[in-house]
């Protein structure tokens, strides 16, 4: 195969099931169907089962069989779960938390085996032992024919307890992580001087530098986490590094659950962004939602990207897999095909028979026998196959809207609330409505936006902008002035990450003095009364109607704001009023206010909302939508192929072109009605599922029916 193909198959084995009778018949089987690629777990525990004794002989057959029938393996190693002499040779090697319980061994249903969640990542004594059991790994299969890849790191976190975030589950906290925070400190602050002025500190010596156990004063718990996080993509690092040592020949990879800030986020341990770096292809445990998408493609800066665990047929022994068919399986992914995917395998081909995961998740039933799902992913890829190749060479445009999304940010939000969902909500509001317009987007890290890394960006949006550097605020002035538009919500830089201090004036770091515009005054949604006697200008819808009434007397976390086109959208959680020279009011909450405006900077564009739209867009995302058109259009950003469509927001279109060509287009209709949508563009396209046929000359009318997810090909 080539280095980067489109691969289609499965994984397989997580020792000690399947078990092996079903080994020949079961890659017989995958290879019948099509498959071009299986997944083969090796398992610390399982293949290390004494200090100088592996044992290989389990995957040795698997790899054999996998190349009699001609499916290229991914080697993917675990380490989360540790051997059973680890603990003896290096008892102190154990995590721990924030609570101060010593995290010890055990199973879960994922790990089966046992030895979850391992070691400490900063104990150097593990750290010796992992590199020693990758080495030998690296150096048993390297020159096995049926390989394809290393896939170094299956889902990166730190501990499985603490993936939601939890100050008293928080790892980890031992000896040796309290060193290596120190030299990563000085690293960062150079002088002690320098880490007590940020952290408001008056320490003597580095030794009595305590490791944060709230986050009640910000900086200090920022830089905790960080430290985490670094730790964690220095772990992927060396994996990556060793990987190409022993084995130049074959691509090195690891696969993440998407941060996009729930299950896995910043506050537990994963930066996408720094572990795609040095991976040769990027890849995910995922779906086909516009979060997933974005964070991924984003994150693997036009890298090859994989699929290579779809759970799409999730279950479990308390919820059996639903009965999926085709109908299922093309709406989850024809928009992976659409954002740049090329490559799925399935977790997984045979339901385990061992813990609770089981006897669910699989493309065969427990007994090797088709269930529905398995014809459905046949079709699939008999359909698709045809194709590959030419998928593999397509791409989406780079897209000219960015989405700011910090986990420095993210960390913050988690000290100030002690939760991400209202973060969640925040950036989740501009994703959606973004997405199911049709607008291509992409996410902008703090590291990319602080090195100015904005090229062929028109647009940025930044939601929930509260903890800000002063290296991302002068970047930011600069593309702003260089003929950017800016939609930044409430508090922009109202916490100086670089000072470790709340802004004076807001926006802070510099941004108000430079822009000529500041936040008067601010308070909570919670707080806000409207005044009595006044109320919004026009008629207002009955929703718009009742919370006014309501804030009338209580507050509330959403509130109306009345923009300039005489719609309405929703704010949430903060407001403030606006004041500077030059503003042109774009919405107002009591009629006598802006807490919404447009200013000129420079070259550019500030439209400055002074409350959280994106979140807000729970109660109601038409009026974002309006104001994301304005913005768009200031931008000189349109929809992929200008399309427009009868009911907004049901649709989402991506074009997939090498080049200036269009090769693929796709489309999703979350519509259950038929659907108008006007294009832009030329040629003749066939859907690969349905038939149907486009032709476009120009402004074209279509109709797209309700619920289709297709791809379509030149005709």
């Amino acid at each position: 195969m080539s280095r980067f193909p489109f691969i289609f198959g499965s994984q397989y084995y997580r020792a000690p099931t399947p078990e092996p009778e079903c080994w020949a018949g079961d890659l017989r089987r995958m290879r019948e169907l099509g498959f071009n690629a299986v997944k083969l777990f090796v398992q610390w525990r399982w293949s290390h089962r004494g200090e100088d004794r592996f044992y290989f002989g389990d995957l040795d057959r698997l790899m054999d069989l996998a190349n009699e029938n001609r499916l290229a393996v991914t080697l993917n190693t675990l380490l989360d779960m540790s051997p059973l002499w680890l603990f003896d040779k290096h008892p102190d090697a154990k995590q721990i938390s924030n609570s101060g319980e010593t995290i010890e061994p055990y199973a879960v249903a994922h790990r089966s085996i046992g030895g979850h969640p391992g070691p400490c990542y900063n104990h150097p004594g593990a750290l010796d032992e992992r590199k020693r059991f990758m080495a030998a790994v690296f150096r048993h299969f390297r020159d096995h024919p049926a390989l394809a890849a290393w896939d170094v790191w299956n889902e990166p976190e730190q501990s499985f307890q603490a993936r939601v975030p939890d100050l008293r589950t928080l790892v980890c906290y031992c000896p040796y992580c309290r060193v290596s925070f120190h030299r990563w400190l000085r690293a960062k602050h150079e002088t002690l001087d320098r880490l007590n002025d940020v952290w408001g500190r008056c320490y003597g010596s580095w030794l009595q530098v305590e490791t944060p156990r709230t986050g009640g004063t910000l900086t200090d718990f920022v830089d905790w986490r960080e430290f985490h996080l670094d730790t964690m993509t220095a772990e992927a690092a060396w994996r990556l590094d060793l990987a190409r040592e022993h084995d130049p020949h074959h691509p090195a990879y690891l696969h993440v659950v998407p941060n996009v800030m729930a299950g896995f986020n910043s506050v537990t341990g994963v930066d996408d962004f720094a572990l795609a770096e040095k991976c040769d292809l990027f890849a995910a445990s995922m779906n086909g939602t516009p979060a997933t998408l974005a964070q991924v493609v984003s994150a693997a800066r036009g890298k090859a990207c994989y699929n290579v665990e779809s759970h799409l047929n999730f279950g479990s022994i308390g919820m059996h897999q639903r009965r999926l068919a085709l109908a299922d399986v093309l709406p989850d992914f024809i928009p992976q095909i659409g954002a740049g995917i090329t490559g799925f395998l399935f977790w997984q081909y045979r339901p385990e028979v061992l813990g609770a995961e089981s006897p669910a998740w699989g493309l065969v039933k427990p007994d090797g026998s088709d269930r529905p799902i398995t014809k459905a992913v046949e079709t699939f890829w008999a359909t698709i196959a045809p194709h590959a190749e030419a998928l593999t060479r397509a791409r989406p445009p780079a897209p000219e809207i960015g989405l700011w999304k910090s986990r420095r940010n993210e960390v913050f939000h988690f000290a100030v609330h002690g939760t991400l969902a209202p973060l969640i909500e925040s950036v989740q509001g501009y994703i959606d409505t973004l997405y199911w317009s049709s607008y291509p987007f992409r996410i902008i890290s703090e590291t990319m936006l602080a090195a100015g890394d904005l090229d062929g960006l028109k647009l940025l949006i930044m939601p929930s902008c509260y903890y800000v550097t002063e290296e991302e605020a002068a970047a930011l002035d600069r593309w702003v002035r260089a003929g950017g538009v800016l939609l930044a919500e409430a508090h922009l830089a109202g916490y100086n990450g670089t000072r470790g201090r709340h802004s004076r004036t807001v926006p802070g770091c510099g941004l108000a003095e430079s822009w000529g515009l500041r936040e008067a005054d601010s308070t909570s949604s919670y707080h806000l009364r409207l005044p009595e006697g006044q109320a919004c200008a026009g008629e207002a819808p009955d929703d718009v109607r009742q919370a006014l009434d309501d804030l009338g007397s209580t507050g509330a976390r959403f509130f109306p704001i009345r923009l300039s086109d005489g719609r309405y959208a929703w704010g949430a959680t903060r407001y403030a009023s606006l004041e500077g020279d030059g503003l042109v009011p774009e919405g107002s909450f009591d009629g006598l206010e802006t807490c919404l405006a447009w200013k000129g900077v420079g070259e550019g564009h500030v439209l400055y909302c002074a409350t959280n739209l994106g979140e807000g867009a729970v109660q109601g995302a038409d009026g974002l939508r309006a104001l994301l058109g304005k913005c768009c259009s200031r931008a000189g950003v349109s929809p992929t192929m200008q399309a427009v469509s009868q009911e907004a927001g049901r649709l989402h279109l991506d074009a997939l072109t090498d080049g200036e060509t269009v090769r693929f287009l796709t489309i999703v209709s979350r519509a259950d009605t038929p659907q108008c949508v006007r294009l832009r563009g030329q040629g003749t396209y066939r859907g690969l599922f349905s038939g149907q046929v486009w032709t476009l000359s120009g402004d074209t009318e279509l109709v797209v029916p309700p619920s289709l997810a297709e791809l379509f090909v030149p005709a």
